[in-house]
């Protein structure tokens, strides 16, 4: 990107900030969410799409320039940036280096756009730091799979409408193999029960219905 679009950017982003969102700081803990117009305003600026790739969709910034704009983003309440820094990160980047053409068309662009939200579900009670623990299942079943298992910890889990979900294919397998990217409006909430957390600190407009997922008999597509 050429450095005065960027500038201008980061600009355009530290303004919002300081006009927008620290004013309404005490709103969103109160509250336990992020105001419908902050995210709205975050969508139309590319905020859910920054570290994309321009080709579908994103602004397609590297790692110096992603972490101008965290600092900038990063002033007010670490929920704002978590609200798309998911996106833009773990689940983002998952299907942007290891999805197939067809995923990376499918999911990336609404990513990108602020229309979907994604979440990145690898933590479970015996793994997280530690994904040699992963018990969570998923078997093959015509152009789908059934995945049988529990997450916790999940950031965005309730709010989200991309699920990037790890689980094994092959429980003798040495390797951690990715069901990536489940529509969430559907098909991946079929089976799923959602428990409640308690608050940690830091987190509070994230809402608890973002904090953890529990999965059993979900049938994502490929």
């Amino acid at each position: 990107m050429d450095p005065g679009d960027f500038d201008a950017i980061v600009s355009a982003v530290r303004e919002f900030v300081n006009r927008e969102v620290i004013p309404r700081e005490d709103e969103i803990e109160e509250t336990d969410a992020i105001p419908e117009l902050l995210r709205s305003e975050a969508a139309k600026m590319g905020l859910f799409g920054y570290a994309l790739p321009e080709r579908y969709g994103g602004l397609g910034f590297d790692m110096e320039e992603e972490v101008r704009l965290c600092f900038e983003v990063g002033r007010t309440s670490p929920a704002f940036r978590s609200l798309f820094g998911t996106n833009n990160g773990i689940a983002g980047q998952t299907i942007a280096n290891y999805g197939t053409e067809e995923q990376k068309q499918r999911y990336l662009p609404a990513l990108a756009s602020g229309e979907a939200v994604g979440c990145f579900a690898l933590t479970e009670a015996e793994a997280g730091s530690d994904p040699s623990g992963l018990r969570t299942r998923a078997k093959r079943d015509g152009e789908e799979y059934l995945i049988n298992g529990s997450k916790r910890f999940i950031t965005n889990a309730e709010l989200a409408t991309v699920f990037v979900v790890f689980a094994r294919t092959d429980p003798d397998a040495a390797e951690i193999p990715l069901v990536p990217a489940a529509s969430g409006s559907t098909p991946a909430r079929r089976g799923s029960r959602w428990a409640r957390t308690t608050g940690r600190w830091g987190s509070r407009g994230r809402g608890p219905r973002r904090s953890s997922s529990t999965t059993s008999g979900c049938r994502p597509r490929r």
